[in-house]
């Protein structure tokens, strides 16, 4: 089971929740559309009389590919609810992952393919940077053709960042005088902003988001159940004399604020 779920975060990397099916469909389009222009490609290459110059081109082109490939990974990694996947070094792994899988595309349509039909016994300086060009082509228009699939499905940064900051602003009711009018309308306002955090929540599709997700379920449920001054003491903390019970469920509401201000941008 646990390794079910390692390799299931790995591939939130690059499917960023939405499973893999939808990631392997533009791959295999992408894929037959090799067979259709590597020959034309190949032409190209033949009839090539100066090729340092385009050596400088195909290395420039690539750089910009790379850079949409970025955009759109970041786009949608900003979409979820996996506050791991906030971190750069996990935008990394899900830009190699994208490289990764176009590199397979480029190595068995173009480099096999070509050497396969026409016969040549040997690979120059222009094929390599050729081929590096149309793998950061095909890793962009991977995130791109997966990044119109799933960025309907998901809520957007101002709806996440709102409604986050708005919850995390409405636990400040515990500061209102006691008994005062104020006081219980800023604990209705808490109530609404829960309903709609656990809304939010509910689109969460990653391993590191539903997990956020039941906690906070897990952590509502319990709170719920205890008497107003209980529920003061679970925000506000504990002096020396702890309630066991109340500890815990504190420090599981500050897990899940770390989580949620990562998710908001808020926190690194």
């Amino acid at each position: 089971m646990e390794a079910q779920r390692t390799i299931q975060r790995l591939i939130d990397h690059i499917t960023f929740g939405h499973g893999i099916h939808l990631f392997l469909q533009v791959l295999l389009l992408e894929f037959a559309s090799v067979f259709l222009t590597f020959q034309f490609s190949n032409s190209l290459l033949l009839q090539i009389s100066n090729p340092n110059f385009f050596i400088g081109v195909y290395a420039a082109t690539s750089v910009i590919f790379l850079g949409i490939l970025f955009l759109f990974t970041a786009k949608m990694r900003k979409r979820t609810f996996s506050p791991p996947l906030q971190q750069v070094r996990r935008l990394a792994i899900s830009i190699l992952g994208y490289i990764a899988a176009s590199g397979v595309v480029i190595t068995f349509g173009y480099l096999l393919l070509i050497l396969a039909t026409t016969g040549r016994t040997g690979i120059g300086r222009l094929d390599y940077v050729f081929s590096v060009m149309l793998t950061t082509l095909f890793a962009a228009l991977l995130a791109v053709g997966y990044h119109a699939r799933v960025v309907d499905k998901q809520p957007d940064r101002e709806t996440i960042t709102g409604t986050v900051t708005a919850w995390q602003d409405s636990l400040a009711w515990v500061n209102e005088d006691d008994r005062s009018h104020a006081k219980q309308d800023a604990y209705d306002e808490f109530t609404n902003r829960m309903n709609d955090l656990s809304e939010l929540l509910s689109n969460a599709k990653t391993v590191h988001g539903r997990q956020l997700r039941r906690d906070f379920e897990a952590w509502r449920d319990d709170f719920e159940t205890h008497s107003e001054l209980s529920k003061e003491t679970i925000i506000k903390g504990q002096g020396e004399n702890k309630n066991e019970r109340l500890e815990q469920e504190h420090q599981k509401l500050e897990s899940i604020q770390r989580r949620l201000r990562i998710i908001a941008g808020e926190q690194k």
